[in-house]
């Protein structure tokens, strides 16, 4: 694995637009779980300026790392490891139908790697180009620059913590770590930054779209990519709700009031897809349909089937064992052999499904929590927490006038078809017996979780931010795993807080990944909290 501490002068970032179109991935081999594949190319400022690429060469493979996605259907397995084997399984959407030994999904830290080195190969390697050729000349794009850095940082440190940030590129064979509270302060201070950047850019040249042809996600629009900064400025700032009220409350306040706006509609959502001649796979598909290694969340299905939610066929699809059923695995289970759990419900996703970033419907659930908090969201939490059933429901083209009214209907008990070890059951007291309509008169802690329960519903699959906002508040009640391996170190009922920081870190930058564990408050395993993890 190639090592990417030499900070000085990085020459690496990947061209996307160049015609082979060389992708992080390409030349891996499937399930090779231990290996990334890194670009042998350099780009010099001469390769820049041919074909027309320019600055928006380091653009595509940016946005495409951002959430991991797939220019080769045969292999998806960089998302694998670095999504569907953490945040997708531990969010509840979804659980491993094939046994790999300890790993995991029974907390042993077998792959956590995937989400750093695509951050560093190919988001902070390209940001620190385009810095240096666009900061000052092209702020337009420098904007988009730091957007997508915060996107995927953002991701990098929700899973691990403590991450080089501020020190990247200054040079030198190792990088500092900054703490989570550092870099979420730059995060704020950056996405302001690229907000004012467009905002100028698009009041002295209102028609100009620049980036058209570099745009995977709104097609050059900048009026969209300021909807989604901003967007993205309130995830941040509710995200900190716990940690620092005071910040938080602020950046969020300021992110409704912005004149640019937020993601309203669906038509404004932020969906990584196929442009521009560059064709993007849905890596779950692939691995669900090719791999055969994932399947349905029981924590998923549960929850649609006791709400009698009209999602559930719109996201799922019947099982094998028996066609008038939706089945989901329970995740952290003794699986039996063979490809028995292969029958149980897959994911209802196309090869050319978009990964969606950040959806109207989020940013509803977003104002209607800063509502409950009492911040200034120019609305209500039951206006918004309607709008955001309401913004799900017409993505995905569904319709039940009364559920919102639903005050009786829960989750579901849970019923393993193969093994009755793996039941969860209301008798537990294991399960969420929150209700779907609002209540005003309810608590605070109940109406959050109504909330949030809603909006991890609204959200799938991406369950790497399900299971951050799961560790935030601990909605929804996710079912906990049934064989933990950790040792004690992570405790079965709070789930994992974590992932550790990768090996490859401990090999080429061990100085400052063992700094970084004086920042993280606590060891290095899956049972430690983050610092936004107060609850």
């Amino acid at each position: 694995m190639k090592s990417f501490r030499n900070y000085k002068g990085i020459q690496n970032a990947f061209l996307v637009g160049l015609l082979t179109f060389s992708v992080f991935l390409l030349n891996a081999c499937k399930k090779d779980f231990e290996r990334m594949n890194t670009n042998p190319n350099n780009a010099t400022d001469e390769n820049l300026q041919q074909d027309g690429v320019g600055l928006g060469g380091f653009f595509p493979n940016m946005q495409i790392a951002v959430s991991i996605g797939c220019t080769n259907p045969g292999d998806p397995s960089t998302y694998q490891v670095g999504q569907g084997l953490s945040g997708d399984i531990f969010s509840g959407y979804m659980a491993t139908a094939t046994d790999f030994g300890p790993n995991n999904s029974n907390y042993v830290m077998r792959w956590n790697n995937a989400e750093f080195n695509t951050a560093y190969e190919s988001v902070m390697s390209g940001w620190s180009q385009v810095k240096r050729r666009a900061q000052i000349n092209n702020p337009d794009f420098y904007a988009i620059a730091l957007i997508l850095k915060v996107a995927k940082m953002q991701r990098v440190t929700d899973i691990h913590g403590p991450a080089p940030y501020s020190k990247f590129g200054m040079g030198g064979f190792s990088a500092a770590y900054d703490s989570q509270e550092v870099m979420y302060s730059r995060f704020f201070s950056e996405l302001d930054t690229a907000i004012n950047n467009l905002t100028v850019y698009r009041q002295k040249f209102p028609t100009a779209v620049p980036f058209k042809n570099y745009d995977l996600v709104y097609g050059g629009d900048y009026g969209k990519w300021l909807k989604y900064a901003n967007s993205l400025k309130l995830r941040l700032a509710m995200r900190i709700a716990y940690a620092n009220p005071s910040l938080a409350k602020k950046n969020a306040e300021e992110a409704v009031a912005s004149s640019a706006g937020l993601i309203s509609t669906n038509a404004e959502n932020a969906n990584l897809q196929s442009a521009n001649g560059i064709t993007l796979f849905n890596p779950v598909y692939y691995i669900q349909t090719g791999y055969q290694d994932i399947r349905a969340g029981a924590t998923l299905v549960s929850f649609l089937k006791g709400y009698n939610d009209p999602r559930l066929p719109a996201y799922l699809k019947k099982s094998e064992i028996d066609p008038n059923l939706y089945l989901g695995i329970r995740t952290g289970i003794n699986l039996p052999s063979g490809k028995v759990m292969n029958s149980f419900s897959q994911m209802n996703l196309q090869p050319n499904t978009p990964l969606r970033w950040l959806t109207a419907a989020e940013v509803c659930f977003l104002r209607a929590e800063g509502a409950l908090r009492g911040w200034n969201m120019n609305g209500t939490a039951k206006d918004f927490y309607e709008a955001g059933i309401q913004a799900s429901f017409d993505l995905w083209d569904v319709r039940n006038p009364s559920y919102k009214e639903d005050a009786s209907s829960k989750c579901a008990d849970y019923v393993d078809v193969f093994n009755p070890k793996n039941n969860i059951s209301t008798a537990s007291g294991e399960l969420s017996t929150i209700t779907i309509k609002w209540q005003e008169s309810d608590s605070f802690e109940k109406r959050l979780e109504r909330i949030i329960t809603q909006k991890w519903l609204a959200i799938f699959p991406d369950g790497q931010e399900a299971w951050t906002e799961f560790r935030r508040t601990g909605y929804p009640r996710v079912f906990p795993i049934v064989v933990n391996l950790s040792g004690g170190l992570v405790d079965t009922k709070i789930q994992i807080r974590r992932l550790t920081f990768p090996e490859s870190e401990y090999r080429s930058n061990n100085a400052e990944v063992n700094k970084a564990i004086t920042l993280l408050n606590g060891p290095d395993n899956g049972g430690t909290k983050l610092w936004w993890d107060k609850k």
